[in-house]
Order: structure tokens, then C-alpha cells, then sequence
């Protein structure tokens, strides 16, 4: 897929210089110079702040106000920690900054809905970092949708992946907004444990999450924890998208070795497609096999650092997608992590600069949210179906944004208030 470039790439400041900013956007962001241009980095810890600007070139902030008063940046990449995200968002909105904030978006609808308003207001872009979409898999199995290959695909089974926002923003690049959601919860005792040093578990949690959509499509998305914890199977999981005459599969090709490593194994998709059967001699109708009898390995390839690209070679042509994002100065045992990351920051910058609409824009980021305390309404209540959009919004917001109050000391949707926070962790 060719990607635009801009003549005049994007003034940007990377606000939040910790573990995943560091590790993350600073190797991958001079790579993204026909894109984005980052002049400053922001971060109260000075530390880090200051390592991060000499690394790109950029100068160092250790307050976001000061930056906006200096007006050297036309947008700002916030890779802080989430509570913090709806205070930078309207403050930078309001001084005429497009921002983008990573995952997830912010924690109340009421928060997503003003973000959303003060940056119409103003005029600015705000964007969702989110990348699941845009792992290899998603991108290829929107590549199969679009063939046909294996019919109208209707239903997603997910285990083991990532339930929550990540892969309600997949499923809504899928298959668009749902129009009900539904839930079910089980915990379950374990002995305590820590997986990192400000993470502290007692006990597990699995939920099932079921969307449906307008055109009768369904998802079911399931997990009890996806880092391999306990046990348990990692990331990526299992998933199929479900056609009318066959399934694209993507499972984990060790799920054993990620279990005791933790975190993520390396997984493969395989397409299965049922041929053709003749006519029905009882029916007269045309049929197809039940058992799929074309099995195709999907083939991911890369370069030693990057994705290039997936394809499958069937019996109606050769299927495949493209990676145009590519870098020798990241690596990751998901060789498509670099391009999922680069692939949103491009995305925000073209739409910033009006050459083309984003792929997952701010409504899309609102209704990934919305899908969440949907499922937790339903969970709340015997999992009972609950319709979307949202009758009541502010009683699904109501017990977090009590929780947050009690965290923080200060109204969630305060944003000076919430901008005061030291949100620095460990």
C-alpha cells in the first residue's frame, strides 16, 4: 500500500519520555521524517526528558505549559500514562495543538466526548495511537474480506488476544460500530504475584465479550490474561474470522514456550477454504464441501528488522498485502510491531495536514471506549444485552469516575486539576 508524503512534515512534541516512549517512538520517529519532524520532548523527570531530546535532535520541556507557550510545535504524540490523557488533550486542543494519545484513549466517555468537542472547536485533529489493527494479521485478513476468497466473513473468534480497547478498536476496522454488546466475568483466587514493578495481581479475572453488528456479523472475544501468566496461553492467542466457505486461522505456533517465557510467541495465519460440491441431488442446489479441502499457509516475510509483507497463493489468485513501513532501526520478535507503531503516527500526520482521512479516526476511538463499559454494564448484570450506542452514559461513567476521584483527589474531567497529578511510575 503506497502511503502519501508530506512536502511539509509535521511539527511534533513527544509528551511522556518513559519506557514506552524510550523504547518505542524514539528509535522509529527519525524514521518517520517524511511525516513528522519532532522538536521538543516533554517530561517532568528531567532524566529522562533530557535523554530523549538529545536523542532526536529536539529541545527539552519539563512542563507541557511551557511548551505551548513557546509555540514550536503544531502537535504533540502524548505517551503518557492514560488517567493523564483527557487533561493533555482539551489543554493542548485549546491552544490550537492536534494531539494524539496513546492507548487507551482516556477513561470516560464524558472525557472522549469533550475531547472530541473542544477539538472541533478549535479546529484540531485528535487521534487514538492505536495499533492492533495494524499488525499483519488485521491488515491481511481485511485483505481476504476484500477478495471474497472466502465468502462474506460474519463472525471473529478471539482467545487469548487482548479483550478491552485494543481489540475493540480491531473489531470496529473490521466490521464497523456494533449495535449491542454483551458480557460475562469470572475471577478466579491465585496467589499473589507481580509481572511488573507497578503491576500487583491477586487473582485472575477472565472475561467473554460478544458485539454484534448492524449487518448480522458477531464477535466473541475472550481472555484471562494475555502475557502468558500462570500458565496460560499468550499473545496472540487463537482467532479466527469465520466466511461462508471458510476461516482465516491465526494461532500461536509454541503457545508452551510463551507461557514460560511470558508475554508473546510468534503466531501464523493459514487460510482454509471449502471448494465447490456440485448440485445437491435431493436439494438442487449449488454446495460446497463441508471440510475444507484447500489449506494455504499464509506467508509472512521481513527483512531481519521489519514486516515486508503477507501473501497467499489459492487457487484464485495470489492474496496479499504490502507493508510500506519498514525500518532497520527497530527490532522485535513481532517483526510487524515497528510498522503498527509507524503506520498510526504517519496516519495522524497526513490527517493533520488534510491529505487523506485516517483509518480510525475520533469516533472510532470514542466507540472502542464505549464498547468497554458497555461490556461492563452486561457483566454487572448477568451478562444482559445491552444496546448501543449508550441510553445512559453517565451511570456507565459513574463507577469510574468516582474511582478516579478517590485516586487522584480531583474531578477526573478538572483539567487543570488532573494535569497538577504527578503520574510518574516506577
Amino acid at each position: 500500500m503506497e502511503v502519501p508524503k508530506l512536502d511539509d512534515p509535521v511539527k511534533v512534541a513527544l509528551i511522556g519520555t518513559g519506557n514506552r516512549a524510550s523504547t518505542i517512538y524514539q528509535p522509529l520517529l527519525p524514521v518517520l521524517k517524511d511525516w513528522v519532524e519532532v522538536v521538543a520532548c516533554v517530561d517532568p523527570v528531567r532524566e529522562h526528558c533530557d535523554r530523549a531530546a538529545a536523542a532526536l535532535g529536539a529541545r527539552a520541556y519539563y512542563d507541557v505549559r511551557e511548551l505551548v507557550k513557546d509555540g514550536i510545535a503544531e502537535a504533540a504524540l502524548v505517551v503518557t500514562p492514560m488517567p493523564s490523557h483527557y487533561a493533555y488533550s482539551i489543554y493542548l486542543s485549546s491552544h490550537g495543538m492536534h494531539n494524539m494519545c496513546e492507548t487507551t484513549w482516556c477513561n470516560l466517555i464524558a472525557q472522549a466526548r469533550e475531547m472530541i468537542r473542544v477539538a472541533r472547536e478549535q479546529g484540531v485533529v485528535v487521534r487514538v495511537a492505536e495499533n492492533f489493527f495494524r499488525f499483519a494479521c488485521d491488515r491481511f485478513a481485511l485483505t481476504v474480506k476484500d477478495s471474497g476468497f472466502i465468502g462474506r466473513i460474519g463472525r471473529i473468534f478471539s482467545y487469548a488476544d487482548h479483550t478491552g480497547y485494543h481489540n475493540n478498536s480491531r473489531w470496529v476496522r473490521f466490521f464497523g460500530h456494533p449495535v449491542w454488546a454483551q458480557a460475562i466475568e469470572h475471577p478466579m483466587e491465585t496467589p499473589s504475584f507481580r509481572s511488573m514493578p507497578h503491576r500487583f495481581h491477586s487473582g485472575e479475572h477472565f472475561t467473554a465479550h460478544y458485539f454484534g453488528f448492524a449487518a448480522g456479523e458477531m464477535v466473541a472475544d475472550q481472555l484471562a490474561n494475555g502475557k502468558g501468566w500462570l500458565g496460560r496461553h499468550p499473545r496472540p492467542g487463537y482467532t479466527e474470522w469465520q466466511g461462508e466457505r471458510g476461516t482465516l486461522l491465526y494461532r500461536a505456533q509454541d503457545p508452551g514456550v510463551g507461557a514460560s517465557k511470558g508475554g508473546f510467541t510468534v503466531a501464523k495465519m493459514q487460510l482454509r477454504r471449502c471448494s465447490d460440491a456440485g448440485i445437491d441431488p435431493e436439494h438442487g442446489v449449488e454446495t460446497i464441501r463441508s471440510i475444507a479441502d484447500e489449506i494455504i499457509d499464509v506467508i509472512d516475510e521481513d527483512d531481519g528488522y521489519s514486516w515486508t509483507r503477507s501473501y497467499a497463493d489459492t487457487s484464485l489468485g495470489r492474496i496479499e498485502y504490502e507493508n510500506s513501513f519498514r525500518t532497520n532501526e527497530y527490532s522485535n520478535l513481532r517483526k510487524d510491531y515497528g510498522a503498527s507503531a509507524m503506520s498510526h503516527i504517519a496516519d495522524f500526520a497526513l490527517a493533520v495536514r488534510g491529505v487523506q482521512q485516517s483509518e480510525f479516526d475520533d469516533e472510532d476511538a470514542l466507540m472502542s471506549l464505549v464498547m468497554n463499559m458497555a461490556c461492563d454494564l452486561s457483566a454487572q448484570n448477568e451478562g444482559q444485552r445491552v444496546a448501543l450506542p449508550l441510553a445512559d452514559e453517565a451511570a456507565a461513567d459513574a463507577p469510574m469516575h468516582q474511582h478516579l476521584t478517590k485516586q487522584y483527589g480531583v474531578d477526573p474531567m478538572d483539567v487543570e486539576g488532573m494535569m497538577s497529578v504527578n503520574y510518574a511510575q516506577p
